[in-house]
């Protein structure tokens, strides 16, 4: 298992109303070594971060002796005295960035995409369908048209982009071949990575939770007719279930002698407890049965809004 501290979003002097990017993520366990990327502050070793080419990240760490100790694969590191300022590489792709204070290591991911307006007319991206992103509505307030589209490979999909998750689990499984094109939220792995936390912290032995549906493209979205809007297709949404035997099963976590939806329900409760301890991560729990297509699972997102179903 990956060496992990239990983090938790601190919102103390935060106003209200603030973003995500206003709070501050840290270590229950000292002393470790934080990480200040544009106003987030990790204790992760592997973080992801999704820029566009020619964007900034500002690199901070809570040891002032190491905040220009940075190293970049590419792109160019200003050292700002206090700070380290990295400014992403033209081109898409995945760039590290490390640091190494004593024997710990931070390690920055940083996915150089393709802008939006990649997408042309008909909703491809190099003849790759996306389909096209509908208007802003208020069922989804915190999403809006992506910035951009991280371009997924063979040699990136296992790249971390937190401490328990890799790309792998958030690309679209709709699209053949490769390259694809991915879209993923930095506030879903924050969730996803509490989440995780609060199901270990009840009793339920398991390393990571299961993602089988990350990003799903519109164009995907229509097709199976899920709906024109989701918060998949926005990378801020995950279904997701626990599988700590490796069954392709949601665990019996209720311990009943079976997996139904009276699991799904207990996983959902985890997630419902999650949200009212961190209400900046609000957004839509929906817990749902077997079928004959699928076991029972849930659908997590940060869509900035409570909503709620079951099925």
């Amino acid at each position: 298992m990956r060496a992990f501290a239990a983090f938790w979003v601190l919102l103390a002097g935060v106003a209200a109303g603030a973003t995500l990017s206003d709070a501050t993520v840290r270590a229950q366990v000292r002393p470790r070594l934080a990480v200040d990327i544009n106003g987030y502050v990790y204790d992760w070793d592997n973080i992801g971060r999704f820029v566009l080419p020619g964007e900034t990240l500002r690199l901070a760490t809570s040891d002032d002796a190491n905040s220009s100790g940075w190293v970049a694969a590419a792109g160019e590191l200003v050292d700002l005295g206090n700070a380290t300022c990295w400014v992403a590489p033209d081109e898409p792709g995945m760039y590290p960035i490390m640091l190494m204070s004593g024997t710990t290591a931070r390690r920055v991911n940083a996915f150089v995409m393709l802008p939006f307006d990649s997408l042309d007319k008909k909703g491809c991206i190099r003849g790759v369908s996306i389909g096209r992103y509908p208007k802003p509505t208020e069922e989804f307030p915190s999403f809006r048209k992506p910035r951009g589209f991280i371009v997924t490979t063979p040699d990136n999909l296992d790249t971390p982009v937190s401490p328990r998750y890799t790309l792998r689990d958030f690309a679209p499984r709709s699209m053949n071949g490769f390259p694809r094109y991915t879209v993923l939220r930095e506030e879903l792995l924050i969730k996803l990575e509490l989440l995780t936390d609060l199901v270990q912290s009840r009793g339920h032995k398991l390393d990571r939770l299961t993602v089988f549906s990350g990003y799903r493209p519109p164009a995907y979205n229509q097709r199976v007719r899920y709906g024109r809007n989701s918060a998949h297709i926005y990378g801020g949404a995950a279904d997701i279930i626990v599988d700590a035997n490796n069954d392709g099963q949601l665990d019996d976590l209720n311990h009943d002698g079976q997996s139904n939806r009276k699991d799904a329900k207990v996983l959902a409760a985890y997630a419902e407890e999650l949200e009212a301890k961190y209400p900046e991560l609000a957004g839509g729990i929906g817990w749902y049965s077997r079928t004959r297509s699928h076991g029972a699972f849930i659908h997590v997102d940060v869509r900035g809004k409570r909503a709620r179903w079951h099925q």
